[in-house]
């Protein structure tokens, strides 16, 4: 009976050291942020199949796994503000730890970030920021200065020639990037005397290829066109190779793939502007984990471009492609 009883208490013992355990274990976890997954989610304006921001969604998730948080990317598929604005709200709705997306409108996204303010959820912008006051609040800025890369872009293609004519093609006209992009090489050129205009190339690839061939045809003397982005660029180039104008219309173009790099190679394309699209969804997963799990405060500006990409400093610019997918 009495080798019973202690049997008893020394499994009483057991059980209670268990429980223990299993508290210590609990608590230590929690200290080192172990168990207590972190979800953050990024919206931008549009999805995976535009290839910049698939480089984006790449860089976020890269980032995400990292740092061991559960990192949610959704987007429209097609550029939409509405959708956007939609999609931020859901995502507000459930809560997160943090939240990154783009300022792709001048009003759209004041009630819904000031809601996320309120709720205590941080935000950060990334690839566009609120250029217009007052401002839409968000903790911090990762990007670039749109209306810069415009003037940077426009001046390196002068610094090559002096066109008697040029055209910007716009993929995705409303968007304030794209806009501000247009804005800055329209300033230069305008400021040279130099015929140019802004004209919407959608971006769907073939209609684009129509669109400028159709605006070559009524301005023959046109021998420089800029397009703000792969969308916009990439059916430049085939438009160039298929009309065989190699020398005769020179592109320039916002933002890098493998066909933009190939075509500054082949000589068609002088230049394109780097703003390095998987640096910018990498660091907005970094700095939402450094401020949520640490209290870091970010800078209120993270420039990662513009950079200028051309002959010479390609296979820098190869390198990056070939292990991101662009730049």
């Amino acid at each position: 009976m009495l080798v019973l009883v202690q049997v008893h208490d020394l499994f009483k013992e057991v059980e209670g050291m268990k429980k223990i355990m299993v508290l210590v274990l609990s608590v230590s976890l929690a200290f080192l942020g172990i168990g207590a997954e972190l979800t953050f989610y990024y919206v931008p304006h549009t999805g995976a199949s535009d290839p910049f921001w698939a480089v984006q969604k790449l860089g976020w998730e890269t980032a995400c796994r990292l740092l061991g948080v559960k990192g949610i990317f959704v987007a429209p598929t097609v550029f939409s503000i509405e959708e956007q604005v939609n999609m931020l709200e859901s995502a507000i709705a459930a809560h997160p730890d943090g939240i990154a997306t783009t300022i792709s409108s001048d009003t759209a996204f004041d009630a819904p970030l000031t809601r996320a303010r309120e709720l205590g959820i941080p935000v950060i912008a990334v690839n566009i920021e609120d250029y217009t006051p007052p401002y839409v609040p968000y903790i911090a800025y990762i990007g670039q200065d749109e209306f810069i890369v415009g003037e940077v872009l426009a001046k390196r293609v002068l610094s090559e020639f002096t066109p008697k004519r040029a055209v910007i093609g716009i993929h995705q006209p409303g968007l304030t990037c794209l806009e501000l992009r247009a804005e800055g090489i329209l300033r230069v050129f305008r400021d040279r005397g130099i015929p140019i205009e802004k004209i919407d190339v959608t971006p769907y690839p073939t209609q684009a290829v129509e669109i400028m061939k159709a605006y070559l045809a009524r301005y023959p003397d046109t021998e420089v066109i800029f397009t703000l982005g792969p969308l916009g660029a990439h059916a430049a180039i085939d438009l160039v190779k298929e009309q065989g104008l190699e020398g005769k219309v020179r592109l320039a173009t916002c933002d890098v793939s493998p066909q933009i790099l190939d075509a500054i190679r082949d000589n068609l394309m002088i230049c394109a502007i780097a703003q390095q699209p998987f640096m910018q969804g990498f660091l907005a997963a970094v700095w939402l984990y450094l401020y949520v799990e640490y209290g870091f405060l970010p800078p209120a500006k993270m420039p990662t471009g513009p950079t200028v990409i051309d002959k010479s400093n390609l296979g820098l610019a190869e390198k990056q492609v070939q292990t991101t997918g662009g730049l």
